[in-house]
């Protein structure tokens, strides 16, 4: 049986023994995150501290990382006036993570070093493994994936030592992600399907959904399409129940790429829709830039240049509002080619 037949058996038989409760939905930057704050701590400046962390993760989701940002920061303020470390540290983790987003990297990596910082201080292993992984998304996302992989080697050793499968799904699901980046696909898949057994085995959902995307992207690199289809399909009914934005729009993206790629006209439609649907009504102008690509891309294939044109114009608009310099540059190109067959 092939790599995604052993993963589609044990996820079949865990659907069949009613393992794996659902967990609480989050957008792809908490998946990287272990706990949320407890409530434990009394008083009027806690509530307000977690309504802060609240308002951040709704801003985030929106797109609006500075705002995000403010939010977390001035609840960092308030967690360590009352002593609460724990918190401190997710708080941490957050502000870290966004601004790797940003591309803010020397600011990402003072925070997480703050947060790792902290989980040493008060011996809190399972907040060092995801220290560790965090810090190691950051070097991912600036380009310096030697240091990425030592960073998820030092968060797998310490989930080894403490036997936990979450930290140990993580890690290694990190660490595919590190030898993907390294042109390694089949190392990556490799270290996919073993981080899936570990995410199962914790019943980490939303982690398993993650790691089946990264599986899915894996397979799509290595040609092997049923496979990445597979996977991806997966991945995209888990994040439909737990009702997870992010998780459908990564496996909605990659089914896309192949069935575009294919010329797939029975297949795209029905995912574009989708897209379309968990775009509109967010505020999330980046993934509502993407969707009209995609539209023009696809209206494209199926050689309706005047509809293709229509959408490559909006989504033109919008990247030149969110100053996206790459994109303008490829849609004034596709509206350029695409002017000289289109009927006058």
């Amino acid at each position: 049986m092939g790599g995604l037949g052993r993963v589609i058996q044990v996820l079949t038989l865990a659907a069949v023994l009613g393992l794996g409760s659902p967990i609480a939905a989050a957008n792809d930057l908490r998946t990287q995150l272990d706990i949320r704050p407890n409530n434990q701590t009394a008083g009027l400046s806690r509530d307000t501290a977690d309504q802060l962390m609240r308002l951040g993760g709704n801003q985030q989701a929106a797109g609006n990382y500075q705002a995000a940002i403010s939010a977390w920061t001035e609840a960092s303020e308030i967690y360590h006036e009352i002593g609460d470390m724990a918190a401190l540290g997710i708080a941490y983790d957050y502000i870290g993570l966004t601004y790797g987003q940003l591309g803010q990297y020397l600011e990402a990596e003072d925070a997480l070093r703050r947060r790792l910082a902290i989980a040493r201080d008060n011996s809190d292993f399972q907040g060092q493994i995801f220290g560790w992984n965090n810090l190691g998304s950051l070097f991912i996302q600036r380009g310096d994936v030697r240091l990425a992989q030592t960073a998820f080697r030092e968060g797998l050793t310490i989930a080894r030592s403490l036997n936990s499968y979450k930290g140990i799904g993580l890690s290694l699901s990190n660490l595919a992600l590190g030898a993907a980046s390294r042109g390694n696909a089949q190392e990556a898949i490799k270290l996919y399907e073993a981080a899936i057994n570990y995410r199962f085995q914790a019943g980490d959902r939303l982690g398993e959904a993650n790691t089946l995307n990264g599986l899915g992207d894996a397979y799509r690199s290595m040609a092997r399409t049923s496979d990445a289809i597979g996977a991806y399909q997966l991945a995209l009914r888990s994040g439909r129940e737990l009702g997870d934005r992010a998780i459908q729009l990564r496996a909605i993206d990659g089914l896309l790429a192949i069935y575009l790629n294919q010329g797939d006209v029975q297949n795209a439609p029905s995912l574009l829709n989708q897209r379309v649907a968990l775009t509109t009504e967010q505020g999330d102008q980046w993934q509502r830039l993407k969707t009209l690509r995609l539209l023009g891309e696809y209206y494209e294939k199926v050689g309706s240049p005047e509809l293709a044109m229509n959408f490559y114009e909006q989504a033109l608009e919008l990247a030149q509002a969110l100053e996206d310099s790459q994109q303008v540059v490829f849609l004034n190109n596709r509206l350029l080619d695409l002017s000289s067959v289109a009927p006058l």
